[in-house]
């Protein structure tokens, strides 16, 4: 336990112990955010401690090293367009490669950062303790033997970063709701007698649960209580929605007697035409005979 807590604190372990703990202490604030401050003491008049500057400051270091990694990229592509060097771009065009396939933008930036951290941290420490004997044992310099654990601990926390985001992925895709813009284009009914410039409501089925929207019409007396109307624009001002007869523009459904009659029309007219065949037959049949 000594060896590692000395292997911790030596380098390169100790880089990776110090992104580590302020990755502790944010995910710390973190957690505290989603409880009840009233816990600490707050619900009995106390004043509860001011935890914004410290939780700012490890929220900062972390989202910090990402968003400068990220802004140096861009900006490092970005001048080398603009200075015409195709190494550059080439270069630029390696790493966009290389990020996407290692996919770390699946998760939010804290969550790679401190799998980074702590991934470099195991293996930067582990690393250390058992080739640090042998190292020395051979003569060769400590800092070759740090730069060297240094380097493939970065590599190998990278990787393991990229494999343990990518069944975490699906937990962070943002769904965004339906918005009233988009019922444009639906089709709505008529709940109010009336439905003019001043006033109007229509209902519409969304999933089986119905929503009551404001509507409004340039043609008084168009629409009444029942009729169905097609939402053609929507106000976010107002927050109203612009009607259309839908009966005027398509017709109005046919009634139930009369669909049912047309479908048995159907069925006889199919009967007859299967039937002319073997009639045409059975008369030609009768001439001959």
């Amino acid at each position: 336990m000594a060896e590692v807590l000395a292997a911790s604190l030596a380098f390169p372990a100790v880089i990776f112990t110090v992104a580590l703990a302020l990755a502790l202490i944010y995910w710390l604030f973190v957690l505290l955010g989603a409880v009840d401050l009233d816990l600490l003491g707050g619900a009995h008049g106390h004043a509860a401690p001011d935890l914004g500057g410290l939780e700012g400051a490890a929220k900062g270091a972390l989202e910090g090293a990402a968003k400068g990694a990220l802004e140096g990229a861009a900006k490092g592509s970005l001048e080398g367009a603009a200075t015409g060097t195709a190494d550059g771009a080439g270069v630029a065009q390696d790493a966009g490669s290389l990020l996407a396939a290692l996919q770390l933008h699946r998760v939010p930036a804290t969550v790679s950062l401190t799998l980074i951290a702590a991934f470099g941290w195991f293996t930067s420490a582990l690393s250390t303790v058992l080739v640090e004997p042998l190292w020395l044992g051979w003569g060769l310099p400590r800092w070759a033997l740090g730069v060297a654990v240094l380097a493939g601990s970065l590599v190998a926390a990278v990787l393991s970063t990229s494999l343990a985001v990518r069944p975490l992925g699906p937990l962070f895709v943002t769904r965004h709701g339906q918005s009233k813009r988009d019922l444009v284009g639906r089709v709505c009914v008529i709940s109010t007698g009336r439905v003019d410039e001043r006033f109007g409501q229509a209902t519409i089925d969304e999933g089986g649960a119905s929503h009551i929207l404001d509507v409004r019409c340039d043609t008084e007396g168009a629409l009444r209580r029942g009729d169905r109307a097609l939402l053609v624009s929507w106000d976010p001002d107002r927050e109203i929605f612009s009607v259309e007869p839908l009966d005027a523009l398509l017709g109005p459904p046919p009634p139930l007697a009369e669909r049912g009659a047309s479908r048995v029309e159907a069925r006889l007219a199919g009967v007859e035409e299967d039937d002319a065949p073997a009639a045409r037959a059975a008369d030609e049949r009768q001439r001959r005979g």
